[in-house]
C-alpha cells in the first residue's frame, strides 16, 4: 500500500510539474517574487518585535539593578541597627531581585542570539529576493525584445547590452 501511495504522489508532483510548465512562466516569476516580498516583510517585522522586547528586558535589568542597590543601602541600615528580622526580609527580597536579575540577563542573551540569527536570515532573504528580481527583469527584458533580422550594418552593442551580457555571466556563475 505504502509503494502505491509514494507512486501516486510521484505522478501527481510529475502532472503539477507539466502543468506548471505550460502555464505562464513570467506570471510564476511574479507570484514567487510576490511570495517571497511577503515573507521578507513578515521576517522584518518579527525582528523589529524581538528588537522591542529585548529594550523592554534592558529596561528591566536596570530596574532591578537599581531595587538591589537600594536594598543594599536598606541593609547596611538594618545591621547597624541591629534588626535581624527586617535584615532577613531584607535579603529575602534580595535575593528574589538576584533571581530574577539572572533571568533577564539570561533572556536578553538569549534575544540577542536570536536577533543575530534573524538578521543574518533576513539579510540572505533580501540577497536572494533582489536576485530573483534581477532574473525578473532580465526574463522580461529577453521577451520583449523582438525578433529581427541581423544585418551586419544594423550590429550596435549599446551599454545596456553589456549590462545585460554581464548580470547573465554572473548569473550562470552563480548557478554553476
Amino acid at each position: 500500500m505504502a509503494l502505491i501511495t509514494r507512486l501516486t504522489r510521484l505522478f501527481k508532483a510529475d502532472m503539477h510539474a507539466v502543468l506548471d510548465r505550460l502555464e505562464e512562466p513570467d506570471a510564476l516569476l511574479r507570484q514567487a517574487i510576490r511570495e517571497m516580498e511577503e515573507e521578507v516583510s513578515q521576517n522584518a517585522r518579527r525582528l523589529q518585535a524581538k528588537e522591542h522586547e529585548i529594550q523592554q528586558v534592558s529596561s528591566r535589568i536596570k530596574e532591578v539593578e537599581k531595587s538591589l542597590n537600594g536594598l543594599d543601602a536598606q541593609l547596611d541600615l538594618c545591621f547597624e541597627a541591629e534588626n535581624e528580622s527586617l535584615a532577613r526580609s531584607l535579603l529575602r527580597r534580595k535575593l528574589e531581585g538576584e533571581l530574577l536579575l539572572t533571568q533577564f540577563r539570561q533572556q536578553d542573551s538569549q534575544l540577542t542570539d536570536a536577533i543575530t540569527a534573524q538578521t543574518s536570515s533576513l539579510c540572505d532573504q533580501r540577497r536572494r529576493l533582489e536576485s530573483m528580481r534581477q532574473k525578473a527583469a532580465l526574463f522580461e527584458t529577453d521577451h520583449s525584445v523582438e525578433p529581427k533580422s541581423w544585418d551586419s550594418k544594423d550590429v550596435s552593442i549599446t551599454e545596456e547590452d553589456i549590462d545585460l551580457a554581464l548580470l547573465r555571466e554572473q548569473q550562470k556563475r552563480r548557478a554553476s
